[in-house]
């Protein structure tokens, strides 16, 4: 029928209309997909959890690095707040050094996985002491970090008997969103000077061992 329109999708949540017969190849819809999606971001209405669940590649790529206390790189092994400060260095996020300076950057979150987004920050500790470890929440009920329990970089579920100690001995949680726009985000300029005094290295979890 003539003057029959034809609505094309460009992501799910944006499409456009096209007039009949006017097809458009492959990389031309990605084209004015990636400009319509960058014109959003540009705009400040990109997710935060999405952003912030960037960080999820890149930490699986050290999945069975070595735990090691104190430990800041892929090739010696890392702790639990070395390897955070690791990944998020490599999205553009500047952390500070250990788990409880951590836990005093970004945004608070409720202490429930339930309200938690793929990307966000965890802190355990045991009853009455100090934050002694940091987490990356995954999604799907599942965090991964370097575990001194579980001796290197890895994935644990919360949902098994393991697990449960995380859930039982969370404290904190924080959502770190890096810069839509790619630039570095220097969070530890932020801490006060108590804070960054506080330099002592994180012990790491007492959780069941794997």
């Amino acid at each position: 029928m003539r003057g029959r329109l034809v609505a094309v999708a460009i992501t799910p949540a944006i499409w456009m209309v096209a007039a009949p017969g006017q097809l458009y190849a492959q990389k031309e819809l990605e084209a004015i997909r990636l400009i319509l999606v960058g014109a959003r971001v540009a705009a400040g209405k990109a997710a935060p959890a999405a952003s912030a669940a960037r960080v999820i590649p890149t930490a699986e790529r050290y999945l069975g690095t070595p735990y090691r206390y104190g430990g800041t790189s892929p090739v010696t092994g890392f702790d639990c707040s070395g390897f955070v400060q690791y990944v998020f260095a490599r999205n553009k996020v500047k952390l500070p050094r250990t788990s409880r300076q951590q836990a005093k950057v970004g945004k608070a979150m409720p202490r429930r996985f339930k309200s938690l987004a793929a990307g966000d920050l965890v802190m355990f500790a045991e009853r009455g002491e100090p934050i002694s470890h940091v987490a990356i929440y995954a999604g799907h009920h599942r965090i991964i970090h370097a575990t001194s329990s579980g001796g290197a970089v890895r994935y644990d579920d919360l949902g098994t008997r393991r697990g449960q100690w995380f859930v039982d001995h969370m404290v904190a949680a924080r959502r770190v969103t890096p810069d839509a726009r790619g630039l570095m985000l220097d969070l530890v300029r932020l801490l006060d000077a108590r804070s960054l005094a506080d330099t002592a290295l994180d012990i790491g979890d007492l959780a069941p061992r794997p």
